[in-house]
């Protein structure tokens, strides 16, 4: 190798060295940054963390709004729009400010026919409406009563209508609970429209009342109020309609007030292990004592 050879061959492996020394020098420079180049002016600083805060306000504030509504417990459940509680109502999915207009469309005169009319709420989208939809279940009974005791503000012919009070005196008599219409009930004192519906719905539900006393766990009627209506009302258990153990679907038993969903899966599994279910006491290990002795009068197993 020639003299000049190796002087380029010097050059060339200082400019290399040079290069790395650089690249090391920019690296170690950027991973310490100065401190100072991260000063900001008052008046900015201030805006900074106004910012900041407003940020992780709107966070806590989205985090509260999804945990009031995620703690409530959805539990699908048969339910009449027409008679339905804010707490049912939301219990099956809506939202509550939902449930608040339902029940204004109601107390406006809304009566709901068919599950379809639903989805005139506002707020209402195919989603939240397919999940529900199983679970309406109309009383068709009550809606000629609603019908009758509603009459058009601006004549026959106008959409909008109202509420009437009841024409007939309030009277102190027995009127008999399995066979009374909401006309009827409306005759003692203490019952107006919505109670009157109320205890015809809560008769469907069961098939009939078998006591008098079974007015205590309709929860819209206040107790004192229903100590007044006990004398004058009475029943009877031959129109009680009792519900087909051996025949009938997971869903047909769950229908009734006394029966829970896993209740019914119950009777549902026992019945096919056992092809058939004779008496009560298939039940035993289903219900409980107290349970079954209100059962009782709704079961048949022929």
């Amino acid at each position: 190798m020639t003299a000049k050879q190796w002087i380029g061959l010097c050059v060339t492996l200082a400019v290399v060295a040079g290069v790395h020394l650089c690249v090391y020098l920019t690296r170690s420079r950027l991973s310490q940054p100065d401190e100072e180049a991260f000063i900001m002016l008052p008046e900015y600083e201030r805006a900074f963390e106004m910012y900041v805060d407003s940020v992780e306000d709107a966070e806590r504030k989205q985090r509260y709004s999804s945990h009031r509504h995620s703690s409530v417990e959805i539990v699908m459940q048969p339910f009449d729009p027409n008679t339905a509680d804010s707490s049912l109502l939301v219990s099956v999915g809506l939202r509550p400010w939902m449930a608040k207009n339902l029940i204004r469309y109601r107390e406006a005169g809304k009566i709901f026919r068919k599950a379809d009319d639903l989805k005139s709420l506002y707020g209402m989208n195919d989603s939240l409406f397919a999940s529900i939809q199983p679970f309406v279940q109309i009383d068709t009974t009550i809606i000629d009563s609603l019908s009758g005791h509603y009459r058009s503000i601006h004549g026959p012919s106008s959409g909008v209508i109202t509420s009437t009070s009841v024409s007939h005196p309030k009277c102190d008599t027995i009127i008999e609970l399995n066979s009374a219409d909401t006309s009827s009930l409306q005759f003692i004192r203490g019952i107006g429209l919505y109670t009157a519906i109320r205890i015809i719905q809560y008769r469907n539900q069961l098939g009939g009342y078998y006591s008098v006393n079974q007015l205590y766990e309709i929860a819209e009627i206040p107790s004192d109020r229903t100590d007044s209506l006990l004398p004058h009302l009475t029943v009877d258990t031959s129109l009680i309609v009792q519900l087909p153990v051996n025949q009938s679907s997971v869903k047909r038993l769950y229908r009734h007030p006394y029966i829970s969903y896993r209740q019914a899966e119950q009777v549902y599994d026992q019945r096919r292990r056992k092809i058939r279910l004779n008496g009560i006491e298939d039940l035993s290990g289903i219900f409980t004592a107290d349970e079954l002795r209100r059962l009782m009068p709704y079961l048949q197993f022929e």
